[in-house]
């Protein structure tokens, strides 16, 4: 996974404001020890502090108070995880999309990355409908399931 969907996996962790080993963090991440602090350094940099707890039962604490977080606010948890498993797992999804555009449409999409701009989730994904790259707004997304069959990041595009 790219290092922003690694960052946003350890901030949804981090979430449960419980005390997480950087050993675990970096086994559920699946990156090395090092990137989880690399991340941390990343993250206080761009103003979402994570406490550093020492000794034998510390590890990295979400502030308690951080606005970043309130994802549920945003967009269903459940939606989010799904898509980030999606992403990893290399899933088609299918969507019911309200679009401001077109309406309601009915569409199979190839998610790649997971984003949040100007306080709003996003997927990038390929749209077989539209046979190319879009960005969908997570709480447009009126429906989802996620299909058995799989995509690959080669994408032959019909002219």
């Amino acid at each position: 996974m790219s290092k922003v969907s690694n960052m946003l996996n350890m901030l949804q962790i981090l979430k449960d404001k419980k005390v997480h080993a950087i050993k675990e963090l970096a086994e559920k991440i699946e990156v090395s020890e090092r990137m989880i602090r690399q991340y941390k350094l990343e993250l206080e940099q761009a103003g979402i502090y994570i406490n550093s707890i020492t000794g034998k039962y510390g590890g990295y604490q979400i502030e308690k108070e951080n606005s970043f977080l309130k994802l549920e606010d945003v967009v269903k948890e459940e939606m989010y995880i799904i898509m980030k498993k999606a992403i990893k797992n290399k899933n088609k999804i299918e969507i019911q999309y309200n679009s401001v555009n077109s309406g309601i449409t009915k569409r199979i999409i190839h998610p790649a990355e997971l984003f949040c701009y100007i306080d709003k989730w996003y997927v990038a994904a390929f749209c077989e409908l539209r046979n190319e790259i879009r960005l969908f707004k997570l709480e447009d997304i009126l429906e989802y399931k996620v299909l058995e069959e799989l995509y690959y990041d080669e994408i032959k595009i019909k002219k």
